[in-house]
């Protein structure tokens, strides 16, 4: 079974389409509180409304968190899963989704959940390019940041 297919170059760089096995996992990916910027949450609101058609009031999707070097945004959890997620384990937002969601397994440049059924089946040149887009994409300040402290 192909678990992953390369499927174009988007501004110099390679997406990837996953073919995960959510039955095995059990959207393992959406049960990490993904944190973002200010600005990462309003152009995922104006994405998710362009492509979806749907309004993400911020209070009601985003929480408040702060770090030694700022304040964030998390993804609302609900039951230890995201607030996205559906009952059939799907996004509601997969097109649109945020960078840290988009590269998972990858959790930071130098560390792969394990836990994640595809995480071994990952061709070194993926990881590769997960970890540079990790590096390159991710917020500085986030990713430096030890604990987030729920506000």
């Amino acid at each position: 079974m192909r678990y992953l297919q390369k499927t174009g170059e988007s501004h110099q760089r390679t997406l990837y389409k996953m073919d995960c096995d959510i039955e095995s996992c059990k959207s393992l990916c959406c049960h990490n509180c993904a944190v973002l910027t200010g600005i990462e949450v309003s152009e995922l609101i104006a994405n998710v409304k362009k492509k979806y058609a749907l309004e993400l009031a911020p209070r009601r999707f985003f929480r408040e968190v702060k770090g030694q070097r700022g304040s964030y945004y998390a993804i609302k959890m609900i039951k230890g899963r995201c607030i996205f997620l559906n009952k059939e384990n799907r996004c509601h937002i997969y097109m649109c989704r945020p960078k840290l969601c988009e590269l998972y397994p990858v959790i930071d440049i130098d560390n792969v959940d394990e836990r994640c059924p595809i995480a071994g089946k990952l061709s070194t040149e993926m990881l590769v390019d997960f970890k540079k887009r990790y590096a390159e994409e991710i917020d500085k300040d986030i990713k430096a940041e030890q604990t987030f402290l729920f506000v």
